[in-house]
């Protein structure tokens, strides 16, 4: 049996996606108290944009070189003493912040949440942080009522949709700004689309919301204030038209502190700035039931989270700079190994007999699902040897990546043709 590797996905320097580089790290030993997991999904978010570029709060001391990675789903593999509730191959799930976009990393067991069998590991991974902030900006920040009118400012992003569908499970009336191309998208989530580069979205509802959710920042949320009506909430959860600025930390802090004197305004118009690790921090035993409560929604396809992509380790770099471009209709997560795009996958079958010596033989590597080549020439792992001769068909063992054959030159297409690999 070949020695595991744990790949990760290292942020060399703060600046563009170029900083993050796949390097091979020591292979992690759950400690006392703690699991470790073997990476099924961990999803990319927005957030790690604002990591990379040394734009997010709570990352601010850190230091490259270190492993991003905001959440994980995982499968124990190991468990440290004194860890009693859980057992070898049990599915958990967590939000990390940084360090898992790797193969295997550790957690403590106190603060996982149980992932149900069955559940789509990838899809699982979209709930962690985009989801988990939706059910508590509705939920736990807004307190939202039945009938509540509400906009979402970045309707079309990982939050907005979460919000839409969480929105119209409980009731509410809903508007979403978005690109005009996104209107479709954000009608089928329930909600009446405004075409922000066409409309004033101030004007849209004479009255004004009852609650805003505002991830964009635009103007430092003051129109965003000015569209609430008397008593109505403001919810900032994010600044990315700052960012896409590329405005400078203080500046953005200084948005976010004036929410606050907002509150002395006359009108009784309330804003605030909601973080779900300040939430948790203050609160840890919510974030986990609601995780776990969205989880159960997931089993029972109650909600169906986007996976826009399964990408593998070489195709981080590119997927910042896709998150960085927007106009994605879903989430980008990262699933180490190939197989598990769509989570496990049946036991290979034996290999049948040995071609025979002689015999033109065709070879071409191909993984459990589908075809797949690398950029660069190289194949992607784990992959199967599919020998097509004229005495059949055989489907051979995997290749180990010293094996891997290089692409051929009759088949440079499929190395210069980009394969889908969107969500089946």
């Amino acid at each position: 049996m070949s020695e595991r590797r744990n790949q990760v996905i290292q942020l060399s320097r703060f600046g563009d996606p170029d900083g993050l580089e796949v390097v091979d790290a020591p292979l992690p030993t759950a400690g006392r108290g703690e699991v470790r997991v073997r990476v099924l999904a961990s999803s990319l978010n927005y957030t790690e944009v604002l990591i990379r570029r040394h734009l997010y709060p709570q990352t601010m001391r850190l230091r490259p070189p270190f492993v991003m990675g905001y959440d994980v789903v995982g499968e124990i593999d190991q468990i440290g003493d004194g860890v009693r509730d859980f057992h070898i191959g049990d599915r958990v799930a967590d939000m990390t912040v940084v360090g898992s976009n790797a193969d295997y990393r550790t957690l403590r067991a106190g603060e996982v949440a149980r992932v149900p069998a069955g559940v789509d590991a990838a899809q699982a991974a979209t709930l962690i942080l985009s989801w988990t902030t939706a059910y508590q900006l509705l939920h736990r920040a807004a307190r939202v009522q039945r009938g509540q009118r509400v906009l979402v400012q970045g309707a079309a992003g990982a939050v907005g949709q979460a919000l839409l569908v969480l929105g119209r499970l409980a009731g509410l009336e809903l508007w979403g700004t978005a690109r005009g191309e996104h209107a479709a998208l954000v009608r089928e989530l329930g909600a009446t689309p405004i075409d922000y580069q066409r409309e004033d979205f101030t004007r849209v509802l004479p009255g004004g919301f009852d609650v805003i959710v505002d991830g964009v920042g635009e103007d430092g949320y003051r129109r965003s204030y000015a569209a609430l009506k008397r008593g109505g909430l403001l919810c900032a959860i994010g600044f990315s038209a700052s960012v896409q600025a590329r405005r400078r930390m203080l500046a953005i802090v200084m948005e976010i502190a004036r929410l606050y004197l907002w509150r002395v305004l006359p009108g009784g118009k309330r804003a605030r700035f909601y973080s779900v690790n300040v939430m948790r921090a203050r609160h840890p035993t919510w974030f986990r039931e609601d995780l776990e409560r969205l989880f159960g929604l997931l089993a029972a396809r109650a909600i169906r989270p986007r996976v826009a992509e399964r990408i593998s380790f070489d195709e981080v770099a590119e997927a910042h700079r896709r998150l960085e471009a927007g106009s994605l209709e879903g989430k980008l997560v990262l699933c180490p190994d190939p197989p598990l795009r769509r989570d496990r996958v049946p036991p290979q079958r034996e290999p049948g007999p040995a071609s025979v010596p002689g015999t033109p033989t065709i070879l071409l590597c191909v993984s459990v699902r589908k075809f797949r080549a690398r950029s660069n020439g190289s194949w992607s792992r784990p992959w199967s040897v599919l020998a097509i001769s004229p005495l059949g068909v055989r489907l051979g063992p995997s290749v180990a990546p010293a094996e891997r054959p290089l692409l051929p030159r009759k088949l440079t297409w499929i190395r210069n043709h980009r394969m889908s690999r969107k969500c089946q």
